[in-house]
């Protein structure tokens, strides 16, 4: 969930934020996000799914499209306004540290690279926990620390600035540590191993990076999720 203070910065990107994902590395690191989001959540007919930082609603728009109810919720009205074009069932103005929503409402909560620009994560966390149902699914994707991309992004925000300017990292540990009060059987994956400016041959190579990166640097990927039962 974005800073409050950077909510204008956002509202200014919406109409192109997501245009990156239309270029040719960005399609491939899309797919490779999504099937990491499929493969964690316990997607079936009419489940209730909340998406914290919902944003443009590009990645819920295909869980809308399998059959889940989505309540997407953002502090940016132009973001939300193309996540409600997009589809999303419900659209809500708000953060993830004061969450609208009724104790134990949804079957999964959803905290998609939103979780970084919290500026109170255990709170963050702890609405999470509160409004997903019992034995309900909480699923977190990050952006890590040490990957390539985080890195890169982490050195770039201090000569310019950047919707990353006050985002918090994550490792393996600092995320698990967080959620681990909250949810049991906590599982894990990582995904995209190249680097953020690919040239076309190491986009042909996509598998191969792939199942090396998550053969020796399985935590490292760009993008980290959690998921789990809540407790």
């Amino acid at each position: 969930m974005k800073n409050i203070s950077d909510n204008a910065i956002f509202d200014n990107l919406a109409p192109d934020y997501d245009s990156w994902f239309f270029t040719d590395a960005g399609k491939i690191v899309y797919q490779l996000e999504l099937n990491a989001l499929l493969q964690a959540l316990k997607l079936e007919k009419d489940c209730q799914i909340l998406d914290i930082g919902v944003g443009t609603g590009i990645f819920s728009a295909e869980l809308v499209k399998r059959g889940a109810i989505v309540v997407g919720i953002d502090p940016s009205e132009e973001m939300l306004s193309i996540a409600k074009q997009r589809g999303i069932n419900e659209i809500v103005k708000g953060n993830g540290e004061n969450l609208p929503f009724a104790d134990e409402q949804f079957d999964i909560v959803l905290a998609f690279t939103s979780l970084e620009f919290s500026p109170n994560p255990q709170r963050f966390v702890s609405e999470m926990y509160r409004v997903c149902k019992p034995q309900g699914q909480i699923v977190v994707a990050v952006l890590t620390k040490w990957s390539m991309y985080g890195i890169a992004r982490s050195i770039s925000r201090l000569f310019r600035k950047s919707i990353f300017r006050h985002t918090k990292f994550y490792t393996y540990s600092s995320l698990n540590k967080l959620l681990n009060p909250y949810v049991s059987n906590i599982n894990y994956l990582s995904t995209v191993f190249i680097n953020p400016k690919p040239p076309k041959f190491i986009l042909k190579q996509v598998k191969k990076i792939e199942k090396f990166g998550q053969k020796f640097f399985n935590k490292n990927g760009a993008l980290l999720m959690m998921w789990g039962e809540k407790k």
